[in-house]
């Protein structure tokens, strides 16, 4: 019996495929169905509302009309939908009219395709944030003009700051006065050198405030003319240099009006010894090394050697303390102009210890007296200083290696006193209320030991000026002081040259 369905069964399925056979010899059953083309991404046109983070700020009852396209053009179904996530904050119709209401808080505003199931690129949000009324910008600045010149042909990326921090739109408008000089971007503030002139950029607040703040600033356009040549100047300096000191290198430059700032500065050692984009170098290490120092523009590339004066110390406190700390009491620095760091003492006595190396914290610091034997300090203070132990103020080198183990620990100097043991340059007596300097010799007399052999580099501890005990009558004359430099030099008379070189040089 069961063989008997098999075969009427098989039989069926013969016949009926006979009959489709049959079928496509004698009925069209029409063309292939076209294939369906989906929306691949949504793009939103940027509005005049649009305050970042993808959210657009509108005050109540306003309407804005938005605008988008779509990828590809030829999608089957160009329809989209619109909804929103809080219908009593914001509406928007299925033609992207956007409505706020009478109330303040925030709806997303979602768009997709009418039919489909698109990537995420099809999925557009935005926030509508509806407040009662805008914070307008009270202040801006531009932050970063350039110090020099630009180069016609070269751009610069300027930057802004503004206040309140609640501004409700952070957008800014930027001009130029003189656009056949410098151009402008008008939204990123990215200005690019035209020719040779100056021009005004400003910046102005694009929040819809009705009186805008704005700032400006100059920009100098130069010309650039090529460099063909560069020949470094012979200079002994370069051989010598000391730690903290910064020093522009000498060049010449082939034509003589040639774009210095075409050449691009590299040290092989910047650890020992740095270099800006100027040529200027920076001396980061007391002990003894060197650096080559590369000045390139296209084939034009020419090096020079460079090398640290194990010991020599030359650091100069025009616009901070840099590597040195202060000590006592709360002491701080009040401002530096240039030329000179004020430091505020702090204390029941005037206190304000300058140090670069304290109980082994600190800069790795070496001394080398056989060679630079003098360590000099130009400082003012606003009282007349004297020697022995007295509260009139004092500045006293305290030095040791470590382990007290050579060298230290107070130089007594010339005066043979804990206190002031100091020499003045050019004079007996420290003279109050303008800069002196004042020097210590380095292979005087110390308190507890002192070397028979300055033949050698020590490897101090411990190097540290005490300023302290200032009388407190009158704060306004003796609680800061001012500090200039601290140099070491191979003789006195060395010392002097380079005062009297620097005084004729103010």
């Amino acid at each position: 019996m069961k063989r008997d369905y098999i075969k009427y069964f098989v039989g069926l399925a013969a016949c009926s495929l006979l009959g489709l056979t049959a079928c496509d010899d004698d009925k069209d059953l029409g063309e292939k169905m076209d294939e369906m083309i989906t929306i691949s991404a949504i793009t939103l046109e940027d509005t005049q509302y649009d305050a970042g983070n993808k959210t657009i700020c509108l005050l109540k009852n306003k309407e804005l009309q938005l605008s988008w396209s779509i990828m590809p053009e030829s999608a089957t179904n160009t329809n989209v939908q619109w909804t929103s996530s809080d219908e009593s904050v914001a509406t928007v119709t299925q033609e992207g009219l956007v409505m706020t209401k009478d109330k303040a808080g925030k709806a997303i505003i979602t768009m997709t395709p009418e039919i489909g199931f698109g990537p995420e690129a099809t999925i557009v949000t935005r926030t509508v944030e509806v407040m009662d009324e805008y914070t307008y910008m009270s202040a801006i600045n531009i932050t970063n003009v350039p110090a020099e010149e630009i180069a016609a042909g070269d751009e610069y990326q300027l930057t802004v700051s503004s206040e309140p921090e609640t501004t409700t739109f952070k957008r800014y408008k930027w001009t130029s006065s003189n656009p056949e000089v410098a151009t402008v971007d008008e939204k990123t503030g990215l200005v690019t050198g035209i020719s040779k002139g100056d021009a005004t950029i400003t910046v102005t607040a694009d929040d819809f405030s009705s009186n805008p703040v704005s700032a400006s600033c100059e920009i100098g356009v130069k010309i650039v003319t090529p460099i063909t040549g560069m020949t470094f100047t012979e200079d002994a300096e370069l051989n010598q240099l000391g730690y903290g000191q910064e020093y522009q290198i000498k060049y010449t430059l082939e034509p003589v009006e040639a774009t210095a700032s075409l050449l691009t500065w590299t040290s092989d050692n910047p650890e020992v010894i740095s270099v800006d984009k100027t040529g200027k170098l920076c001396v980061n290490t007391m002990t003894e090394g060197s650096a080559v120092i590369t000045a390139s523009y296209g084939p034009v590339v020419q090096t020079v050697t460079v090398t640290v004066a194990e010991g020599r110390l030359w650091y100069s406190f025009g616009n901070g303390l840099g590597s040195w700390f202060l000590d006592g009491n709360g002491a701080s620095v009040k401002g530096a102009d240039g030329q000179k760091t004020i430091v505020q003492m702090g204390g029941s006595k005037w206190r304000g210890d300058l140090w670069l190396a304290k109980n082994g914290k600190g800069k790795n610091t070496f001394i080398k007296p056989n060679e630079y034997r003098y360590l000099a300090v130009k400082i003012k203070f606003g009282t007349a200083l004297k020697g022995g132990n007295n509260s009139v103020g004092c500045i006293k080198l305290e030095v040791w290696d470590k382990d007290h183990a050579i060298i230290g620990d107070n130089n007594l100097g010339s005066i043979g006193s804990n206190n002031n043991s100091y020499t003045v340059l050019g004079g007996n007596e420290y003279v109050a209320n303008t800069p002196n300097v004042v020097y210590y010799d380095l292979q005087s007399r110390y308190d507890k030991k002192t070397p028979t052999d300055w033949n050698q580099t020590f490897d101090l501890a411990q190097f540290k000026f005490v300023i302290a005990d200032f009388p407190i009558t009158d704060p306004d004359i003796t609680s800061t002081y001012d500090i200039y430099w601290v140099r070491s030099f191979k003789t006195v008379e060395e010392l002097q040259a380079f005062v009297d070189s620097e005084n004729n040089n103010e």
